[in-house]
């Protein structure tokens, strides 16, 4: 069964609903976490005022990493620009370590998008257990879905569809584009409210991020964390993901969508 962290009070049932992509739905970027909070550590351990143990300062380091997920990536370089130089270092500019995230983090996402168009692995195995059916039956239960990411709007759609996901949203693929500190998922939110003449109350989320689930409960909606096992899908709760995406606001928390007829059922009662 989903685990409900609240109840969920609905007056109306869902009728829009906005999901991530990483994490959410997509695996083909996980491991991500480790690759951005290993290259911040490496920077920071050497420098004056870094006086943390190792196993502190990468807890600490994930720490904000963490709850900065769900927005452009370039605010975390942001936020670690202004470690390093707190911290007695030079720092280089957010977009060049941006830069060099990515790039590590594209040789390891390409290996999977290669093993999909080769046909070493089925799309369904680089998705989050579940996610199709899911997405199936919501657009079955006539909800509006759109995808609101913090990762590059090129990429987003470049994988959705290799993934053989992106008709479910009719177009309504959203994420950072060439400023990507103008991208805010709470204004998609907004927007597809108002396009859709749709109440908050009326809203669904599901997401494995901080602040996408804090965005959903500001507008009023439901707010389901995906606390997924992107390393193994073992169908397992991931407790880091869980203990954060609760102090977020989240109303029910799924490690995946195997049981998602149940949550639904919670969500359409009639």
């Amino acid at each position: 069964m989903p685990e409900l962290i609240r109840p969920l009070k609905l007056t109306r049932p869902p009728r829009v609903a906005v999901l991530d992509f990483d994490g959410t739905l997509s695996l083909i970027r996980s491991g991500w976490v480790e690759i951005m909070v290993d290259l911040m550590v490496d920077v920071l351990q050497p420098l004056s005022g870094t006086t943390e143990s190792d196993a502190e300062l990468t807890a600490y380091v994930t720490d904000f990493v963490l709850n900065l997920n769900g927005r452009p990536t370039i605010y975390q370089m942001d936020f670690f620009v202004h470690e390093v130089a707190q911290r007695g270092g030079q720092p280089k500019p957010p977009e060049d370590y941006k830069r060099q995230f990515l790039n590590t983090l594209f040789v390891k996402s390409e290996r999977r998008i290669a093993a999909l168009k080769g046909g070493e692995v089925a799309s369904d195995d680089l998705l989050v257990h579940g996610a199709r059916a899911m997405l199936d039956d919501l657009l079955a239960r006539g909800v509006q879905l759109t995808l609101a990411s913090g990762t590059a709007v090129n990429h987003v759609r470049h994988e959705a569809q290799l993934l053989g996901i992106d008709h479910y949203f009719e177009g309504r693929i959203f994420g950072p584009g060439d400023d990507p500190r103008e991208f805010s998922k709470l204004a998609v939110m907004q927007q597809i409210l108002a396009d859709a003449e749709a109440g908050g109350d009326e809203l669904l989320g599901l997401g494995d991020g901080f602040v996408e689930i804090e965005n959903i409960k500001q507008l009023g909606g439901i707010a389901v964390g995906v606390a997924s096992d992107e390393e193994h899908r073992s169908g397992r709760v991931e407790e880091w993901k869980r203990t954060r995406l609760i102090q977020a606001g989240a109303d029910a928390i799924v490690p995946d969508y195997i049981r998602w007829p149940a949550l639904a059922a919670r969500l359409w009662t009639t």
